[in-house]
């Protein structure tokens, strides 16, 4: 298609109108909400010399934090990938009973708020927890330790993988399967030479989200770590530090190592989604094919079958179901009136509606942010297409205790507008406009990142047509456009909405938690966790698991409904 665009428009000319009302809304809100709060990281980290920049972000602690933060977030990412694709393959090629269940659970981690997976997977793996009492006996400890690191982070990454692999599998062509069979390849060999190499672009893009995703991770980590230096103390954690110390400059330092990590990994993970796209071009006719259920349920191997059913069972039920369990169990143990007595309290009222009012900002922004660079993106062809669509995703990758630091740096006393926010009297930083600032930047790329594919795999025929025919931008938007989008942009709020719910790292660096005034939910669990306030921490912390299940079953409707429309417009 973009051959046949280029050929009919030598000149650059489009065909479909929009395209400037796009860049400009796209350019300017990316560049106000993202670009440009980043750019103080490296105004701030300007103020160090070489030499300086280069003693802070090689000091022996901190080339500790970040080989504890990309240990474990390689290990984590690399175990996300075997199991991920042991999930994917079970929820597409397999029936049985509570796969939906199963299946709707894999956004958990999404809708979650990571404070409250922080607290529930630090208790279930101590000493005295669950699981971690079953360990201890044998002298092994997780809690505290590397390993309690590893495994917070592949609570936070198994649905990229799995989000990643399982559409590609859905539309894998059974043909080249079907041969290998018949000409007597085994099911071992058939996976690995055949159905593999399908699917490694998208399990490659799966292993470097969750990849990214941990390196950065701060919410579910800083309980399960324990900071203790040279041991545990990650690279989030350790710009934390810097900032309780007030050395700003070091921070940044750490910060733009980070930053650029971050950004290195997004532009290969754009790179092999291009790949994808050009290596899967002719796999769209095995799209047409029904999901291939029956070939595996009625063979001979139900061995197999069940043994991979009962692998993703067992590792959903010990790493999602058990601590929703320790939470609804911890928040009850004192009893009715010692949980309504938590909820009802005035600070957590405070912190559900400043949560709210940050949550509905974070949406509408980012909805109308969403569309527009969707439709940039997907239906013109212009140069930079591949870095602008990186720079959209690097919220996805940046660690949110960055994402509160660039704020504090271009917002606060110490950042390059605070002169002139002082002297007019606003404040940002430590007040409710700079919370929802930062949930609105963490939540940025997932309403854009739910609507593009959708959009490129419409490709631009229609609208080109309707163009061409003289139908104007917003008739071709609301007849053609946007009935295909708006099961995807539907899901995209959704998971919007359970991001920014349960934000933490972000919020917990710009709010100066200041009970009943910029506490949000999850601060105010942690809070009451650091209180030794346990009943009440996991009390409010229900609430929190509560949400996440009603839009996790918000999700699953909307999958199911968009699902039966596809399917009768077939």
């Amino acid at each position: 298609m973009q051959g046949i665009i280029k050929k009919k428009n030598p000149h650059g000319v489009r065909v479909i109108p929009g395209f400037g009302l796009t860049l400009g809304v796209t350019l300017s809100m990316l560049s106000c909400l993202v670009l440009i709060p980043l750019a103080s990281i490296i105004w701030s980290a300007g103020k160090l010399s070489p030499a300086q920049f280069f003693a802070v972000v090689t000091s022996k602690q901190v080339m500790s934090g970040y080989a504890v933060s990309l240990s474990c977030a390689l290990t984590a990412a690399l175990i996300n990938v075997v199991f991920g694709v042991i999930l994917a393959w079970v929820l597409v090629r397999y029936e049985f009973p509570g796969k939906r269940l199963l299946d709707g659970m894999i956004e958990l981690p999404f809708a979650l708020p990571t404070a409250v997976a922080g607290i529930s997977l630090t208790t279930l793996y101590s000493d005295q927890g669950w699981v971690g009492a079953l360990f201890a006996k044998a002298g092994i400890k997780i809690a505290y330790t590397r390993a309690g690191i590893t495994i917070a982070m592949i609570f936070i990454g198994i649905p990229f993988v799995v989000r990643s692999v399982q559409p590609v599998l859905v539309k894998l062509d059974r043909s080249c399967e079907e041969a290998a069979q018949m000409l007597g390849a085994g099911r071992t060999r058939t996976f690995f030479k055949v159905i593999l190499p399908e699917l490694f672009p998208a399990a490659l893009a799966g292993f470097g989200l969750a990849l990214a995703r941990g390196i950065g991770e701060y919410g579910s980590v800083v309980f399960i770590a324990g900071n203790i230096p040279y041991k545990t103390q990650i690279a989030p954690l350790l710009i934390m530090s810097k900032l309780e110390q007030y050395k700003y400059n070091d921070a940044t330092a750490i910060a733009v190592v980070l930053l650029i990590l971050s950004f290195v990994i997004m532009l290969l993970i754009n790179s092999v989604q291009v790949y994808m796209q050009r290596f899967q071009g002719g796999a769209e006719n095995g799209g047409s094919l029904k999901k291939v259920v029956e070939a595996y349920d009625k063979d001979s191997h139900s061995a197999v079958k069940w043994g991979l059913i009962g692998t993703a069972v067992l590792f959903m039920a010990v790493m999602m179901v058990l601590p929703l369990i320790l939470v609804v169990t911890s928040a009850l143990k004192d009893g009715w009136n010692a949980y309504l007595q938590a909820v009802l309290d005035e600070y957590t009222i405070k912190a559900l509606r400043l949560t709210v009012l940050a949550t509905v900002s974070a949406v509408v922004v980012n909805t109308i942010f969403g569309i527009f660079a969707s439709l940039l993106i997907s239906k013109y062809y212009f140069r930079g297409r591949q870095v602008l669509a990186t720079l959209i995703d690097i919220p996805f990758s940046i660690s949110p205790v960055i994402a509160g630091l660039v704020f504090s740096l271009t917002f606060g006393n110490l950042g390059w507008m605070g002169g002139f926010l002082q002297a007019h009297d606003i404040k940002i930083v430590f007040a409710v406009p700079g919370v929802i600032l930062a949930t609105i930047f963490v939540t940025f790329p997932f309403v854009f990142r739910e609507v593009l594919p959708v959009l490129q795999s419409q490709g631009t025929d229609e609208e080109e047509a309707a163009a061409l025919m003289g139908a104007g931008k917003w008739r071709i938007f609301s007849r053609i456009t946007f009935p295909h989008m708006k099961w995807a942009l539907l899901y995209g709020i959704v998971l919007c909405t359970a991001r920014a719910m349960g934000e933490f790292g972000a919020v917990s660096v710009i709010s100066g938690h200041l009970r009943g005034v910029t506490n949000t939910l999850p601060l105010h669990v942690e809070i009451l966790y650091n209180e030794f306030n346990t009943t009440a921490a996991f009390a409010v912390s229900s609430l929190l698991v509560i949400m996440a299940v009603v839009i996790l079953v918000i999700r699953t409707l909307i999958v199911e409904i968009s699902g039966k429309n596809a399917s009768e417009a077939v």
